[in-house]
């Protein structure tokens, strides 16, 4: 028989943000909570994040959450522990056709009770020199959105959490269930007992929901980040985070000086779920040559460094939060598709709802 090595009342499979954001709300209403992870706090695809943050979703299938996200993360958090917002504004740019979807999203942030802007290109590149926009297209300006260290945000969410919450690194391989419903996690280490699950471990949920008969169709997709170098004498220092949603891209100011950290969608997908500290020369060039067009410094600044990792996303789907009803007592909260660092304390509030109707 297998080693019973912990039990709670809620076990949650994956240290990622979105089972960390959970965790701390569950412990906040009194829960026990084990959560299993064989790599520890953030270290997959959480770490790797830009940590772009906005109350604006032009598809409109998020908007609500990324709302509140923002909301949370100017609070810095529940308790007023998580760093601060890096303020540096957040600007989405869309052509002439994606003006209905502009106007619907500023409707939208507005309501929510954060400031949006409408811009136009002139406006845009007389505000942010280092910027330039073609004639026509529009931008969407959150001025107290931007961005946040992520593993910082991670460690804080955990240290709230306090002892109530127990870290288990080991390698979660399936649900168990009784006659009940869900009795918790079978690890590599041993059996981790609980009377609620919550899958939130990106593609690796989907074999552990396998395992008791529900299907995630989850995939990956590669997506990476460069740093770029621009030059010091030249510009200004008043760059924005920038989402292209005519081309996929997106950029931030780096922690210091003038280093550029920029990013481009990528329709690569089924790749290895594995995070390395760097990116390969074809990639830097794939990036660069995008995001060349917004921000021409960097068509010749020199790459510094950079990240390749990836994303869990839905196939022909977008990311949600399910309780299923058979077995009893399972939750996922999975296939965010990029979006899951600003989404993470909505999605983490709604799962914990859901967690503590079961568990509670």
């Amino acid at each position: 028989m297998t080693a019973v090595i912990a039990g709670a009342d809620v076990a949650v499979v994956g240290c990622g943000i979105i089972g960390l954001a959970a965790a701390e709300r569950l412990t906040a209403r009194g829960l026990s909570v084990v959560a299993v992870d064989e790599s520890g706090v953030a270290a997959g695809s959480t770490g790797a994040s830009g940590g772009l943050v906005r109350a604006l979703d032009l598809a409109g299938r998020h908007g609500s959450w990324a709302a509140q996200g923002l909301d949370r993360y100017l609070r810095q958090g529940w308790h007023g522990t998580w760093p601060a917002v890096r303020e540096h504004g957040s600007l989405t740019l869309v052509d002439a056709d994606g003006l209905p979807d502009a106007l619907a999203g500023v409707a939208a942030v507005r309501a929510a009770g954060q400031d949006a802007q409408l811009l136009s290109a002139q406006e845009i590149s007389a505000r942010f020199t280092d910027l330039s926009v073609p004639e026509g297209f529009i931008g969407v300006y959150e001025p107290r959105a931007g961005w946040l260290p992520v593993a910082e945000v991670a460690t804080a969410m955990r240290r709230d959490a306090g002892p109530a919450l127990q870290l288990v690194r080991a390698k979660a391989t399936g649900v168990l269930t009784s006659a009940a419903g869900v009795c918790g996690v079978r690890t590599t280490e041993g059996t981790v007992r609980a009377r609620a699950v919550l899958l939130a471990a990106g593609v690796g949920s989907a074999p552990l929901a396998a395992s008791v008969g529900v299907r995630l169709a989850l995939c990956t997709r590669s997506v990476s980040y460069c740093l770029f170098q621009l030059d010091q004498d030249s510009g200004s220092t008043d760059l924005p985070t920038v989402a292209d949603a005519t081309t996929g891209a997106w950029l931030r100011r780096w922690n210091r000086g003038r280093t550029v950290l920029a990013g481009v969608v990528s329709q690569e997908t089924d790749v290895p779920a594995t995070v390395r500290g760097r990116v390969s020369a074809d990639e830097q060039r794939r990036v660069r040559e995008v995001v060349r067009h917004r921000c021409p410094g960097l068509a010749d600044a020199p790459a510094v460094g950079g990240v390749a990792a990836y994303d869990a996303m839905v196939v022909g789907g977008q990311g949600a939060v399910t309780d299923w009803p058979s077995p009893g007592g399972l939750v996922t909260a999975v296939g965010w598709n990029g979006n899951g660092f600003k989404l993470a304390p909505a999605v983490g509030e709604l799962a914990a709802d859901r967690l503590y109707e079961m568990a509670g």
